[in-house]
């Protein structure tokens, strides 16, 4: 009986382990400082690239999905929204 409660606590460590693993991708960074955000209301916002270069940037919602990627163009904008997700929050805008 204890070997089986052991072995179902190791399974389940390891499990929550790796979902974490993939609930945080490496690759996600802090936004550039010359990208500004334009919160319009809880689940709406206004990406704009002010650098010289294209950023590739994704919208963090709390309680919901992660926008996808986007390729936002130097001087561009990107319009994301989370309308699907009653839940979404703006969270942060990091780079993919």
């Amino acid at each position: 009986m204890n070997k089986t409660i052991a072995r179902a606590a190791l399974v389940a460590t390891f499990a929550g382990a790796a979902l974490a693993t993939v609930a945080t991708p490496a690759f996600a960074g802090a936004k550039p400082s010359c990208v500004s955000v334009d919160v319009r209301s809880f689940n709406h916002v206004i990406m704009y690239n002010n650098c010289s270069s294209s950023q590739k940037l994704k919208v963090v919602w709390s309680y919901a999905r992660d926008s996808g990627c986007f390729t936002v163009a130097a001087g561009g904008s990107k319009d994301v929204n989370a309308y699907n997700q009653p839940l979404a929050q703006y969270d942060k805008v990091v780079t993919c």
